[in-house]
């Protein structure tokens, strides 16, 4: 860091170069547009000169005369001089040859003559190969304009008398600051040393280096404000010490809890809270710390337990939702802390996220009522068969061979959900472990629509397979088959007669790979596009029943692709037809177990 001295030197320097520069940079500035100025009310009056000497003599048309008359001109004044008509084409021009030069119409000057009746610019030639000032007027004839003229010069000489002037400012600030650099070193060390070492120490001090000593033979006040410092910091060294062994402990044991933790005190500020009630509640630690609870707590229902702890001085357990910075289910702690004359000095707050525990719960009450519900259904209808069966359908051969269908029928239903339930928990438990090798997901398509094409036929349905005859990606072939027979079944079965069923395969700019597998079926209504994929969701419950569906198979399809660290997306309009797009990587990352 820059010492007090050079810092002082460094002001008083930049004071001084700042008034120069700025002085020269306004004198400089006022030559330049002065000169500019006067300029350009002189080329503005030539050109208006000119345009009435045009329109006077009528020889805006008469090339040959009016080249003359420019010539003579320019001659006189000193100027270079172009007239052009109102389409910009030059007439006349006192440097070159009017043939030879491009359109002007599109010149600055000339577009602003035109609009407000002067044009003006200072730019660079390109015909002549240096800046010029040109000024523009039009040419009017009963109100009409009928062309322009310009006047334009050099404007090289304000350049240099511009330059000039900044060379010699320049020479006369580096003399200055010189000078004036040399100066104020000299009486700048004299006062700030002392001053730079008490500071020096008392940043060593505010960074926890408390060895630092002030080494000094300055007298006077600056003298015991150094014996004071050096003092200071030897007490605070010793005190410092075991303060510092205390708060590490603290600190580590608050940041390596799972559960949350705050602490109010009495004045109903918060004054600690670690990392995992930041997570939980979605606060800064930083930013909440000396703020009242009740500015952040409100939202999340912990003011009004905090003040009754504070009221009560009792222990406390409550359950809260939270839905900021996500929703989660928080089992809330709270007790007070006295001191010694028993009175209460704060509140501790401990949280635990108990969300996780609370959705496996509901989770599992759902599925226990769901697989009961779907087991409930074949066995009810097996035992109705059976037992009229056997109070004497069963002489009725007709009667008996439907019953003993439908009960087939019911068992084998029963057989496919069991099957179901037992892969879609060996899938989540990873006790399928994918089988890894390079597939071509196209061939794949085409070998499993094999399986359905008698399906499609008989409800007239066309399957349009992938146009591309290879699409390589790394994957479990049979767990990829399954995605596809899955979805290019429920696509038949929910598509009328005569329908479509369609598999595109594509590459996105990302490198992954996508297969959309899209029908003109009967499509899903949106409010439950959420929760297609949750087990034994259906939409139509009694078709899904009817197709022999399990309402496992979407719930199994999306643990597959994200087994391949893939994505899928579903896209439906009712009555028009669903699309399934499945997004997998080419390469898989080999990290299975």
């Amino acid at each position: 860091m820059q010492s007090f001295r050079i810092r002082l030197n460094f002001i008083f320097l930049f004071i001084i170069a700042v008034l120069l520069l700025t002085i020269g940079l306004y004198v400089a500035k006022l030559l330049e547009n002065t000169y500019v100025g006067i300029l350009e009310d002189r080329l503005t009056k030539e050109a208006k000169i000119i345009a009435d000497d045009v329109l006077y003599f009528d020889i805006h048309e008469q090339a040959p005369k009016l080249q003359e008359r420019m010539l003579s001109f320019s001659r006189e004044i000193g100027t270079r001089i172009t007239v052009m008509d109102k389409n910009g084409k030059v007439m006349a021009d006192t440097e070159h040859d009017p043939k030879t030069l491009p359109n002007h119409l599109n010149r600055p000057e000339i577009r602003e003559a035109l609009r407000r009746g002067t044009g003006h610019a200072i730019r660079y030639s390109n015909t002549l190969n240096y800046d010029m000032m040109y000024v523009a007027v039009p040419l009017k004839q009963n109100g009409q304009t009928i062309g322009l003229a310009r006047v334009s010069v050099k404007i090289t000489n304000v350049h240099e008398s511009v330059q000039q002037l900044w060379l010699s400012l320049v020479g006369v600030l580096f003399i200055t600051l010189l000078l004036f650099g040399f100066i104020s070193t000299r009486i700048a060390k004299n006062i700030t040393q002392p001053i730079e070492d008490i500071t020096r120490v008392a940043r060593d001090i505010t960074r926890n280096e408390f060895k630092s000593r002030i080494q000094t033979n300055a007298k006077g006040e600056v003298g015991e404000l150094a014996q004071a410092i050096n003092f200071m910091a030897l007490s605070l060294e010793q005190q410092m010490s075991a303060l510092q062994d205390n708060e590490k402990r603290l600190e580590s044991i608050l940041n390596n809890m799972f559960s949350g933790m705050i602490l109010v005190s009495d004045m109903r500020r918060i004054t600690i809270m670690n990392a995992a009630a930041e997570e939980m509640l979605g606060y800064d630690a930083k930013e909440l710390a000396g703020r009242i609870h009740s500015e952040v707590g409100q939202n999340t229902s912990l003011s009004p337990l905090i003040e009754q702890c504070f009221e009560s001085g009792e222990k406390m357990r409550e359950e809260i939702h939270i839905y900021y910075p996500e929703e989660r289910i928080i089992d809330v702690n709270l007790g007070a802390y006295r001191n010694e004359q028993n009175e209460i000095k704060g509140v501790i707050i401990v949280l635990h996220d108990i969300t996780a525990i609370r959705r496996l719960e509901k989770m599992r009450s759902e599925f226990v009522a769901n697989v009961s519900h779907e087991l409930k259904t074949p066995i009810t209808s097996i035992k109705g068969f059976t037992e009229t069966l056997l109070d004497g359908a069963l002489d009725d051969i007709e009667i008996s061979r439907t019953f003993l269908t439908i009960i087939n029928e019911e068992s084998d239903r029963l057989n496919r959900l069991i099957s179901d339930i037992l892969e879609l928990s060996k899938i989540e438990q990873k006790k399928m472990p994918l089988v890894v090798e390079e597939v071509n997901l196209v061939r794949l398509v085409k070998e499993t629509v094999r399986i359905v094409r008698e399906e499609a036929r008989a409800k007239d349905i066309t399957i349009y397979l992938p146009a591309e005859d290879r699409m390589m990606l790394e994957g479990d072939p049979d767990r990829l088959r399954q995605i596809i027979l899955n979805l290019i079944s429920n696509a038949i079965n929910y598509t009328p007669a005569n329908g479509e069923v369609s598999v595109t395969i594509g590459e996105t700019e990302d490198e992954k790979v996508k297969m959309a597998i899209e029908d003109t079926g009967t499509g899903i209504p949106e409010e439950h596009l959420p929760r297609i994929f949750e087990r034994f969701y259906r939409v139509d419950k009694a078709r899904s029943r009817e197709s022999g569906g399990t309402g496992l198979g979407l719930a199994i399809v999306k643990h597959l692709v994200e087994a391949h660290h893939g994505t899928i997306q579903v896209e439906s309009t009712e009555g028009e037809g669903t699309t399934f797009t499945v997004l997998l990587p080419k390469r898989q990352p080999y990290l299975f177990s």
